[in-house]
């Protein structure tokens, strides 16, 4: 189902340049973005625009040509590059695949990686520059076990896993007085950014590790691998951290990363939040009609219930009270 048009009003507030010489535009760009070449697959004679503004490590824009383009970036420089389309649509070829991007479904882009996008005519792409030490932290992902690549996807931006993501992304867009009091409240401005990116990462990510999760489980794993996962099933309401699961079946923290990537293809640490999660929504389902939310997400293991609420909604596209009034 096709989402409504999203809105970057208040980003209009922060417009980088405007201009219709394509060297220009081209070096304005790169100033926030990285080195690339513009190739017009038209007059080559529209008006080009960028609208940019960053919230700590996050940075959000827009950018247009007026005119069908072709963009080639050799490397992405240093960051997680996220983009769909606002009006329009693409075509970009990346890590050997050939995708359509459009406002329903956008690309994720690797520090390094290659990417080479043709717009339509009409595109205005929206981007998000993400700090790759952020959106590792807060998906749960051990760097030296889930290298940079593995992120590049097509990412379905219109689904219902990532609706509160994008709910929140397009209230910051398209409010000038809460992009203003972030720009000018360093600490509005790490809130807005840390609820960004777990959104995102607790719906993309954490999208792609059920999935991963049920093609991986028929797989032969080692004993320890087994037992960790009796160990969280029987004990994942309780606080837990990778050295408790890693003491309790007898192995290092990073024998037991090693051997949950290999065999579930997940951290031990999403894969106790994913079972968390699962069990808090088939316990909503099923609860009788004076149990609370907060009951439930506590006896499930998630102490903080604002957070258990957002990353829940994330996931299911539904917030835990939702679920709770159509059981």
């Amino acid at each position: 189902m096709s989402q409504a048009a999203f809105r970057a009003d208040a980003l209009r507030g922060y417009r980088l340049f405007e201009s219709t010489d394509l060297d220009e535009t081209r070096e304005l760009i790169s100033r926030v973005m990285q080195p690339h070449a513009l190739v017009p697959s038209g007059t080559g004679r529209g008006r080009s625009h960028m609208d940019f503004v960053k919230l700590g490590g996050l940075g959000l824009g827009t950018i247009a040509f007026g005119d069908a383009m072709r963009v080639n970036v050799k490397s992405v420089d240093g960051y997680y590059l996220l983009m769909f389309c606002v009006t329009g649509d693409a075509e970009v070829r990346t890590m050997g695949r050939s995708m359509q991007v459009n406002r329903n479904q956008g690309v994720l882009c690797a520090p390094g990686q290659a990417f080479d996008a043709l717009l339509s005519p009409g595109c205005e792409q929206f981007v998000l520059r993400i700090d790759p030490m952020a959106l590792n932290a807060q998906a749960g992902l051990v760097k030296s076990n889930f290298a940079a690549p593995d992120f590049a996807a097509l990412v379905p931006v219109g689904s219902a896993h990532l609706r509160g993501w994008m709910q929140q992304l397009q209230l910051v867009a398209s409010s000038p007085e809460l992009l203003a009091s972030a720009r000018s409240n360093p600490r509005v401005a790490t809130q807005l950014e840390g609820l960004l990116i777990d959104l995102f990462a607790t719906g993309h990510v954490g999208n792609e590790i059920a999935s991963t999760l049920a093609s991986k489980r028929s797989l032969v794993s080692p004993g320890f691998v087994k037992r960790a996962e009796a160990f969280i099933e029987a004990n994942c309401r309780e606080p837990l951290e990778l050295l408790d699961i890693a003491n309790a079946v007898g192995v290092s923290a990073r024998t037991l990363r090693d051997g949950f990537q290999q065999f579930r293809g997940v951290s031990p640490m999403q894969y106790v939040r994913q079972l968390r999660l699962e069990r808090a929504r088939d316990a909503l389902r099923a609860a009788p009609l004076d149990v609370r939310v907060a009951e439930i997400a506590l006896d499930c293991g998630f102490a903080h219930l604002g957070r258990f609420a957002m990353v829940y909604k994330a996931m299911f596209g539904e917030s835990p009270s939702e679920t709770l009034r159509g059981r």
